[in-house]
């Protein structure tokens, strides 16, 4: 994989730092000065990555989830049956958030604290995380495949089951979070799903 170009580096630095003392302290109770700190930086030189805290946590949060949205949508835009749409959905999704707690819990947490302008923005890609999963199980609707169950509500019971995962899960811990999103595909998958025989 390519090294990112320097400045691109040392933006992911300080969205790195951001994410971990925003996620630790608090968005509001996080001054600047802090984060030049532990930077290493005077806090005027934080103003070339950009012109305020609400578009810093604003911009770490974007990236982080258009990030996955787009691997999200390259995963169901492929000619696999319904059932293995769901599973590589689940398994990435639980990965990608398992391996960036900070980040999963600013965006638990905080995004209640973005100006309107830029709330929306990362609501509408939310949105988009659902309609993609919520369209895989009407497909497996379709096929006889899907258990008496809302769309909507199976789909939002399986992020709310990731997005708690900054509450208790280490990813240096005993399970990995490749182990994490067999364990996470094998309780919620199979548990929404009839099982073949019984189509």
């Amino acid at each position: 994989m390519p090294s990112l170009p320097k400045g691109r580096q040392r933006q992911k630095q300080l969205y790195d730092a951001a994410a971990r003392l925003f996620a630790a302290c608090g968005y509001h109770a996080t001054s600047l000065r802090e984060l030049a700190e532990d930077l290493g930086l005077n806090k005027s030189s934080l103003y070339h990555y950009f012109d305020s805290k609400q578009e810093l946590l604003y911009h770490l949060l974007d990236d982080y989830i258009s990030e996955a949205l787009a691997e999200i949508q390259s995963l169901c835009s492929t000619g696999n049956n319904p059932e293995e749409k769901l599973a590589n959905f689940m398994r990435y999704y639980t990965r990608f958030y398992a391996r960036d707690l900070d980040r999963l819990a600013l965006l638990v947490n905080e995004v209640d604290s973005l100006e309107p302008r830029f709330r929306e923005v990362l609501r509408e890609k939310e949105r988009r995380y659902l309609a993609a999963l919520t369209d895989i199980f009407e497909q497996l609707r379709g096929q006889g495949r899907l258990k008496d169950v809302p769309s909507t509500v199976a789909a939002f019971a399986f992020f709310g089951m990731v997005h708690y995962t900054f509450k208790w899960y280490r990813p240096r811990g005993k399970v990995s979070p490749e182990e994490l999103s067999e364990m996470f595909w094998e309780i919620f998958g199979r548990g929404v799903l009839r099982p073949q025989e019984e189509r």
